[in-house]
């Protein structure tokens, strides 16, 4: 597998499951320490104020008080689970005006913008992590296969799958598609698929979430729950 940089941060399934937590401004603001995380995500969509400005003092106190620690920029679309309904013409201009001050992008892999989104990270040496959510249910294989594909296509560095399973033969298949596709990062989400944010890390997928303050997905655990599974790796 290439070699995938966060950052200063290399990501292996061979090494220790990485932990990321999602904050929100509140949160950037007000915590004291990570708690052990290696990687935070900063969720614009649930930021008090999206104007430019704001945004970039967010991540730039971030960056002064958690200095080290790789950022994921993500302004995720009320489609896939955003708190805030924003418009793909000013979700680009959030990026592009916090690009400098992140190392890494996620963004829909189904989006309009995605293709912008993955030149403006290939212009700027940032992370490209393109992603997929279904809130409802497991995909079949084909459908899987064609999300990985079309974010390997537009220069995805980490395709990020999270499904939700309705049984265990959904667990099954993400499970396989985790174990034959590199490198991804795939969740099951809510409380069937709760156990999956401990073990797909271990059989391939790059890194796992976990919540510091703010629960941004169904099942997610906190971050104490996860260290202490990971003891001893």
């Amino acid at each position: 597998m290439q070699h995938i940089k966060i950052g200063g941060l290399s990501l292996s399934p061979q090494k220790r499951p990485q932990i990321a937590v999602p904050l929100n401004d509140t949160d950037v603001l007000s915590i004291k320490t990570l708690r052990g995380a290696d990687i935070a995500e900063l969720r614009i969509d649930m930021f008090s104020d999206l104007s430019v400005s704001y945004v970039q003092d967010i991540f730039k106190t971030f960056k002064d008080k958690f200095r080290g620690i790789p950022v994921i920029a993500t302004c995720r679309s009320k489609e896939e689970g955003g708190a805030a309904a924003i418009a793909d013409e000013d979700r680009t201009g959030i990026f592009s005006h916090i690009i400098d001050l992140t190392d890494a992008v996620d963004i829909e892999v189904e989006s309009d913008i995605a293709p912008d989104i993955a030149a403006l990270t290939n212009k700027h040496g940032k992370t490209l992590i393109t992603s997929y959510h279904n809130f409802a249910q497991t995909p079949d294989e084909r459908k899987l296969e064609e999300v990985y594909e079309q974010g390997r296509h537009i220069g995805a560095r980490i395709v990020k799958i999270a499904v939700t399973p309705n049984g265990m033969d959904d667990i099954k298949r993400l499970t396989a598609f985790t174990l034959d596709h590199k490198p991804v990062v795939t969740i099951a989400m809510g409380d069937k698929g709760m156990a999956s944010r401990i073990f797909l890390p271990l059989i391939g997928s790059l890194f796992t979430f976990a919540s510091l303050e703010t629960v941004t997905a169904p099942g997610q655990l906190s971050i104490d729950e996860v260290r202490k599974f990971y003891q001893g790796f």
